[in-house]
């Protein structure tokens, strides 16, 4: 089995090209380091990536990296210590590290995600209004092939439900304008609001904050819309009871 954190360790942390914005679908990179695996399966490390790694309540961004006439698929992405190590399979003839290669994103599955996200926000925002608090999560997954958030409170009823899907449209349809600000943590009061698990976020010298005007600031490293107007719909798909809360299921159209 390969020892992914052992090899990584003290390589530079990957430059996240989708910090600062969602949209890039594809980008030149280098390549700083090939883990083969089994075959042609095998792990590579980038100088910088648009692709997002697996966490932080969003699925791993898939899609391709390309050098001449070889290529490799990615299957999945880890943030190993803020090095991306991107996980797939060649289709020919492995990279060599130090190559210049040309990274795609499949936008498709990416665009899906970003209004999962969003919408998962927004959302948040909904449950504050009709249970007169911020709800804080358990747990989340803002993507397919099931997207749900995980909240920390007694499960809501039919006509809850239908209030807080109200709600969510009629913010989408406001178009609202989304924006990324970083601050420092004596600052994080400022531009943090409506977030729930404010209380739980660990220590850091900057928080990365996503404000939707008028609605919240959550910090968040996720990948979203510029303006929830991208969102055409948002649909609660049920609930279910789980220790200490309930999920809530819905898709972002």
């Amino acid at each position: 089995m390969v020892d992914i954190k052992s090899r990584v360790m003290g390589a530079p942390k990957t430059i996240k090209l989708y910090l600062d914005n969602s949209y890039i679908k594809v980008c030149e990179s280098r390549v700083l380091d090939v883990i083969e695996d089994r075959g042609l399966r095998a792990y590579i490390v980038l100088d910088k990536s648009i692709f997002h790694p697996r966490g932080g309540g969003q699925p791993s961004d898939v899609g391709l990296i390309t050098y001449e006439t070889s290529a490799f698929k990615v299957r999945k992405v880890l943030d190993v210590n803020g090095v991306l190590v991107h996980y797939g399979k060649f289709t020919a003839e492995p990279f060599s590290s130090g190559c210049s290669v040309k990274c795609a994103i499949d936008w498709n599955y990416r665009y899906k995600v970003m209004k999962l996200h969003t919408a998962g926000h927004i959302i948040d925002y909904a449950l504050k209004e009709v249970y007169g608090r911020v709800v804080d999560t358990l747990d989340a997954m803002h993507g397919p092939p099931k997207a749900y958030i995980a909240y920390e409170a007694e499960a809501p009823s039919e006509d809850q439900l239908r209030k807080i899907e109200a709600i969510a449209n009629k913010i989408a349809k406001e178009g609202r304008v989304i924006r990324i600000v970083y601050v420092r943590k004596n600052e994080l009061s400022r531009v943090a609001f409506n977030a729930p698990n404010i209380s739980r976020l660990p220590e850091s010298d900057y928080y990365r904050i996503v404000v939707i005007e008028g609605v919240n600031g959550i910090p968040c490293t996720g990948t979203h819309l510029k303006n929830t107007r991208e969102i055409h719909s948002i649909k609660i798909l049920g609930v279910e009871e789980v220790d200490e809360g309930f999920k809530l299921y819905y898709d972002a159209t």
